[in-house]
């Protein structure tokens, strides 16, 4: 599968502050990618879709179309709040020079998700007591399905935190001369670059056997009409060090 974005991402770079400007520039780039696992970032999410799933079929083998229709209403906007949560891609925009790589990246998250989950669980609330005010005879574990989404949802969209956490902007910087290995990852369009790596010492003091933390990856994503481009561009730079054919896995 490959993990970027098929729509051509208009060129960031020249609105990025830049580290390395005195520097020869060689290549920029800008590409949306989903650098997560999609599994195991939807995982809660399919959990509780399960669930009510589960209970909403069962309803509708008992002819109970009413409430049937309760838990349909939720298993719907799970699916979409999966896919938009799974499926979340990371804006990445790439400076290369002759010297240095740098890469500014941050979650593309439209504000109005964040509005959304700040407000949906107030409807939801809204049409729980509507649904118990028009039939009172509901029980309680009929109402759960439309509950569970309703408290999930204010979990997450009422804390504070949450925007900025997932918008949060990063920017690193590389040496060419300190690559260690390049593995090319045709599949998921990506180069990933293996360089040397030093936890900080507030960090290693925590760790058993920091030492083994010594390596960290740079991921070069790219779509299909960049491809070639990268490429050549990454094999000028290190053309002492062979690009490996494999595949990434994310484990988180």
């Amino acid at each position: 599968m490959r993990r970027t974005s098929w729509r051509k991402t208009p060129d960031l770079s020249g609105s990025q502050n830049w580290i390395h400007t005195g520097g020869t520039e060689i290549k920029t780039w800008t590409v949306k990618a989903i650098d997560q696992s999609i599994l195991q970032n939807g995982m809660g999410m399919i959990v509780v879709g399960s669930i009510s799933f589960a209970v909403s079929l069962y309803f509708a083998l008992i002819g109970d179309y009413e409430n049937f229709r309760l838990f349909f209403f939720p298993i719907s906007v799970l699916v979409i709040l999966f896919y938009k949560q799974a499926m979340q891609k990371t804006v990445f925009v790439y400076r290369a020079t002759s010297e240095h790589l740098e890469v500014c990246r941050w979650r593309d998250i439209p504000d109005m998700v964040f509005i959304f989950l700040r407000v949906f669980p107030f409807l939801m609330i809204g049409v729980v007591l509507m649904l118990l005010i028009s039939n009172p005879a509901l029980s309680i574990a009929a109402l759960a399905g439309p509950a569970l989404v309703g408290i999930g949802l204010a979990s997450v969209g009422g804390d504070s935190s949450y925007q900025t956490y997932w918008q949060d902007f990063q920017h690193d910087e590389y040496l060419w001369s300190d690559v260690l290995e390049a593995m090319l990852d045709a599949e998921q369009g990506l180069i990933v670059l293996t360089l040397p790596y030093e936890l900080p010492a507030e960090y290693a003091a925590q760790i058993e056997n920091p030492e083994q933390f010594n390596r960290q990856d740079a991921r070069l994503y790219f779509r299909k009409d960049q491809q070639a481009e990268v490429m050549a561009m990454v094999r000028s730079r290190i053309p002492h060090i062979e690009l490996t054919p494999g595949k990434q896995i994310y484990e988180f």
